[in-house]
């Protein structure tokens, strides 16, 4: 009979693993699972999690960022992550049944290393975290000490020094400000009223400190050499690989004032002490088995990737794809987020934007300076051919995966339209250094054929102009596949400067019969001081609905099916899935690029969309005072006051101030993976809503008129 279970486990162990593989493999994005909870649902209808109204403004602003989490999307429920955390929460709260209950823990797709508890039992782990952790004690650690923050009532530090809320969403995921006292009590009553009662190893709770304290470091630390960046036919200038690398600050040297967790070097000293004097020791790592922690842990560093690259962190997310992929060569997601991050990082020297993701060689410590001091160092022709390169590899081993495509014709494009490189006689047939040697024997050139000796004559050998890049695609142009996928990119790119030739000479003034369908995504409006004072909460809300009714109306003028999804929305337009995926897309827009990171399947969204036309909007008006026409309109009100009937035309002109608008217009097609039409307009007017509405209703018309029928 024992035998028999063992066989069972064994059995199971298996499938468990192989299942792992599978979806590991073939991993897109970490999604929630199921029907929104209710308690998630509640807080987006802008009451607490129970249905009740929040009593003050700290549970509202608490329920508000809540609110922009589910939003966005970030907010990740009934997934493998979110219920292995379950799992250690049941472990610490065995004894405690009544308090399990109050506590709602779930995952947030955010790359920082962090956890924090609302004050209604809300309790959230970030993938990042989870991603840097080594153990799932060290979780239960993390999860223990934010427990003690909901049983003592802390109250959440969600205000700077002058009483404003934290301004973005990214900020409050970074810093879940507490105070001093607050992070001792926790650190201690977390281990003693919960940690120690379980047989977790006591050495996670140093290892939570190792967390937060070197969080802002990759996943591991590998060792890069420069042969992973050239090959026999090309090298690179020898300034581009550093020789030293800058030693990671040991623990010694670390000032905790630097940190995003304050304090840390005094907890972990108080903490040592408690631990040391504990009589009983945890040693178990893993309660749960440990394949799953490393499954959980691989996904959310998969997750961690993503995001890097969605938030254009694209070096950072380069190096750590390094790290997972010397252990998983063959993985089609990894493969997929080396190309996605050295197209970003190509994409952005190429627009001259590289120091908006430059990490700087001085600011990074470790291996992975190497990479920092090599892209920098890289002009933006040797960058696109990198990429190029690296995407033709991809196309070999997937040949049926169209995202590799689009990153290899939009690298030839920008090798034609950027770096004067659109043809392959731009590139050597030989290796840098090369000795050529030319063949002079008679007999053998009297027996070739004309078209032999033409051939022959396509050689392209060395010339005085040739750097680094006109060599960097001499072995692949003795590959003909690459050779034949190379031109006929080419081809495509011609066809296409053709057919947008002769489009911008039609007359697009006339509308479709059938109106189409477009999503207006999150659309924003605000209203700028001159004084430099942002706006206030409810002054965005305001703006941002009058936004979304002109829209909605305007659109339909244009002959269009708008489908607003609103920040402001009480109920969700699409599922929460879709909802999430939509985000993501929007937010892996860049200037860099049209190519998107979420273009990996963005034909099934359009699909589950209803409509490939996706449409950003964002409007900012600013008061610019009485100066427009200002002596006119004096003149005409006192000569007004003297004639009764026409004053109070004279005090009307007075009403409106003259206003600066400014609209950023954006629809993008995702089946075709290309902007339909983009602008950026500025404006003044005295009555600038008759202005905004017809800015408004061009670009819909234009929209409208460029969408594929």
């Amino acid at each position: 009979m024992k035998k028999f279970l063992l066989f069972l486990v064994l059995v199971s162990n298996v499938i468990f693993v192989s299942a792992q593989q599978i979806s590991l493999n073939d991993f897109y994005r970490l999604e929630a699972k199921g029907q929104l909870p209710n308690d998630l649902s509640n807080i987006i209808k802008g009451l607490n999690f129970d249905g009740s109204i929040p009593k003050n403004d700290i549970q509202k602003a608490s329920n508000d960022n809540i609110k922009e989490l589910l939003l966005t999307g970030r907010i990740v429920y009934g997934d493998t992550v979110t219920k292995y955390l379950e799992k250690v929460l049941d472990n610490l709260l065995v004894n405690d049944s009544k308090l399990r209950k109050e506590i709602k823990i779930y995952t947030i797709k955010s790359a920082e290393a962090n956890a924090f508890m609302n004050v209604d039992g809300f309790l959230f782990v970030t993938i990042g975290f989870i991603a840097q952790s080594t153990s799932e004690a060290e979780i239960a650690y993390v999860i223990s000490h934010e427990l003690i923050h909901y049983v003592k009532k802390h109250s959440q530090k969600e205000y700077d020094t002058k009483g404003d809320k934290i301004q973005t969403i990214d900020d409050y995921l970074k810093y879940h400000s507490r105070s001093r006292e607050q992070e001792f009590e926790c650190d201690k009553l977390g281990y003693e009223n919960f940690f120690k009662n379980t047989t977790y190893d006591s050495k996670a709770v140093d290892g939570m400190f190792d967390i937060l304290q070197y969080s802002y470091l990759p996943f591991d630390e590998v060792k890069l050499s420069r042969d992973m960046f050239e090959n026999e036919y090309y090298k690179f200038n020898d300034s581009y690989f550093l020789q030293n690398i800058t030693p990671i600050v040991s623990r010694e040297d670390y000032i905790d004032t630097f940190s995003t967790h304050p304090n840390l070097k005094s907890r972990r000293n108080e903490m040592e002490s408690i631990v040391s004097s504990s009589v009983v020791l945890g040693t178990s790592k893993f309660i749960q088995p440990q394949s799953s922690f490393e499954f959980i842990r691989t996904i959310s560093r998969f997750e961690t990737i993503n995001q890097q690259i969605i938030t254009n962190n694209y070096i950072k997310a380069y190096y750590n794809t390094l790290c997972l992929i010397k252990d998983n060569p063959d993985n089609k997601f990894l493969k997929t987020a080396l190309n996605a991050s050295l197209y970003g990082i190509a994409k952005a020297k190429i627009s001259g934007n590289y120091q908006d993701i430059d990490l700087g060689t001085q600011k990074t410590e470790g291996e992975m300076q190497f990479v920092v001091n090599l892209f920098k160092k890289m002009n933006k022709k040797e960058l696109a051919l990198l990429s190029l390169r690296q995407s033709w590899d991809a196309m070999k081993s997937y040949p049926n995966v169209n995202y590799f495509k689009l990153l290899f014709n939009d690298m030839v494009k920008a090798l034609v339209e950027e770096s004067d490189l659109g043809s392959l006689n731009k590139f050597s047939d030989y290796r840098m250094g090369e000795v050529i040697v030319e063949d002079t024997t008679a007999n053998d050139n009297e027996n070739k054929t004309k078209y032999d000796k033409v051939k022959n004559k396509r050689l392209v050998g060395h010339l005085k102009s040739f750097k680094t890049e006109n060599y960097m695609l001499a072995d692949l142009k003795k590959d003909e596949e690459f050779v034949k996928a190379f031109n006929s990119s080419l081809t495509q790119i011609e066809n296409q400067n053709a057919n947008d030739y002769i489009t911008s000479l039609r007359d697009n003034t006339g509308k479709s019969k059938v109106k189409k369908k477009i999503i207006v995504l999150n659309p924003y409006a605000e209203k700028a001081y001159r004084s430099g004072k942002p706006s206030s909460k409810s002054s965005k809300e305001t703006q941002t609905k009058r936004l979304e009714k002109r829209i909605e109306n305007i659109a339909k003028v244009a002959n269009l099916n708008p489908v607003i999804i609103s920040n402001y929305q009480k109920e969700l337009s699409l599922n929460y899935q879709l909802n999430s995926r939509l985000i993501d897309y929007s937010r892996s827009l860049n200037k860099f690029s049209e190519i998107t990171y979420e273009s990996r399947d963005s034909e099934t969204l359009a699909k589950e969309l209803g409509t490939p036309i996706l449409n950003l909007v964002y409007y900012e008006k600013k008061s610019l005072g009485y100066k427009k026409n200002k002596t006119y309109k004096r003149l005409h009100t006192l000569f007004s006051s003297m004639t009764i009937p026409t004053l109070p035309f004279s005090i009307y002109q007075w009403v409106f101030r003259e206003q600066a608008g400014k609209l950023v217009f954006i629809s993008y097609d995702l089946e075709n993976n290309k902007t339909i039409y983009s602008t950026t307009k500025q404006f003044e007017h005295e009555n600038t809503f008759d202005m905004l509405n017809q800015e408004l209703y061009e670009c819909y018309v234009k929209t409208n008129n460029l969408s594929k029928n």
